[in-house]
């Protein structure tokens, strides 16, 4: 016949300290962790330590489950949309803005210093009576 060792009282009083950890008060599981099927409804069951453990995993695996589903479904729409350069006129400009916001308020100065430019008179050429001073020159066209 096998012997069983000898514990000592205090190597007893770890071990039964570690089963009131895992298993709760009275070794009848801990109230505080809820119900048997996680819905905190009804009478409260009790739970050890490891049953709530487990549940988290569980739940931790359904949840990275759902996000890789939902990054599937993102990258699937991603593919579908179309380009910013496809898009109508005020979706596409704010598309631009929102990819590079830089590149489009210098094209926007960019185009509002050649129309500036356009619109200012040459050095060689004087200004005509009634003629603002941002006013391009009348063309010989309309002149004539």
């Amino acid at each position: 016949m096998k012997e069983v060792p000898d514990v000592t009282p205090e190597q007893e009083a770890i071990l039964r300290d570690v089963q009131v950890q895992l298993r709760g008060p009275g070794l009848a599981g801990w109230p505080q962790l809820g119900d048997e099927d996680g819905t905190d409804s009804g009478a409260i069951s009790e739970r050890t330590v490891v049953e709530a453990l487990g549940a988290a995993l569980r739940q931790i695996g359904e949840l990275r489950t759902e996000i890789a589903d939902l990054e599937t479904t993102v990258l699937e729409l991603t593919r579908q949309a179309p380009p910013p350069a496809e898009l109508p006129w005020p979706l596409s400009v704010v598309a631009a803005l929102l990819e590079n916001p830089a590149a489009v308020i210098g094209e926007q100065i960019a185009r509002w210093e050649s129309l500036l430019e356009a619109l200012r008179p040459k050095p060689d050429e004087a200004p005509e009576p009634g003629q603002r001073a941002l006013e391009a020159p009348p063309s010989p066209a309309r002149q004539g």
